[in-house]
């Protein structure tokens, strides 16, 4: 025998239940769905719609090389977070007040309207890598044609007897487009000096100057992801270099 547990007059909704402990869902005397022990059965030819609701992000795919992106199955909205590769550090070889790398620029952007199985180029900007002069500059990174981030710039090696940090990149194409920090500028008294740190990026890691005379001092490289590496008071050997950058993907 059927039992009415619940009724909605206004638009022939109900639940009904048996001895047999299955719970019915009808409208106007028609079954839609089952509930029992083992879960919700649709009635032939229905089916549960999720239209409008707005679920949010679950899964990550984060790239640390450059890749590529393949849109998983029901997926048709992403979030990209892309950030392009820091600059290093300047060395100097007349003077030692030498500036840090600027930062990898980032851009934001939430992508709608994907397909399936369709795949996106994927390019994650690298570092700028170590120098024996004016450092260098990091890599763009990007996520198809939707948006990008350049690198930072070198820092100055200071031969000139000034230093200037590198300059951070910018992101372009993204909701939100951001400027990566820039590297400090060194300074320098006499045989003494100070190292200029690296720009960090939205994520930090930029690397951290030293002070002292020429060849002493540990300054360090960009740290993940983006950040600049910092200048170097030695007159030989190399800077540190820049931390290459990221792209990551929400779903």
């Amino acid at each position: 025998m059927s039992v009415l547990i619940n009724a909605d007059t206004s638009d022939g909704l109900k639940f009904t239940s048996d001895t047999s402990g299955e719970i019915k869902l009808q409208s106007n005397g028609t079954d839609i769905a089952t509930v029992d022990s083992s879960g919700i059965t649709m009635a032939s030819g229905k089916t549960i719609s999720n239209s409008g609701i707005a679920g949010g992000f679950s899964n990550m795919e984060v790239f640390t090389s450059s890749g590529t992106f393949t849109v998983p199955a029901n997926v048709t909205k992403v979030k990209v977070t892309v950030v392009g590769g820091g600059g290093s550090g300047g060395r100097g070889t007349t003077y030692i007040n030498t500036g840090g790398g600027g930062a990898g620029g980032a851009a934001i952007e939430t992508i709608s309207g994907l397909t399936p199985a369709a795949t996106i180029a994927v390019t994650v900007g690298t570092g700028g890598a170590a120098s024996s002069n004016n450092g260098n500059a990091g890599g763009t990174s990007s996520f198809g044609a939707y948006c990008s981030a350049t690198g930072g710039s070198g820092g100055n090696g200071g031969d000139a007897g000034t230093s200037t940090g590198g300059a951070g990149g910018v992101g372009s194409g993204g909701d939100l487009n951001i400027k990566g920090g820039s590297g400090a500028a060194g300074f320098q008294y006499g045989n003494y000096a100070i190292s200029g740190n690296g720009g960090s990026s939205i994520l930090g890691g930029g690397g951290a100057g030293a002070s002292g005379t020429s060849a002493q001092g540990t300054p360090t490289a960009g740290g993940n992801y983006g950040g600049g590496g910092a200048g170097t008071l030695a007159q030989s050997g190399t800077s540190p270099a820049g931390a290459d950058g990221v792209v990551i993907v929400e779903y």
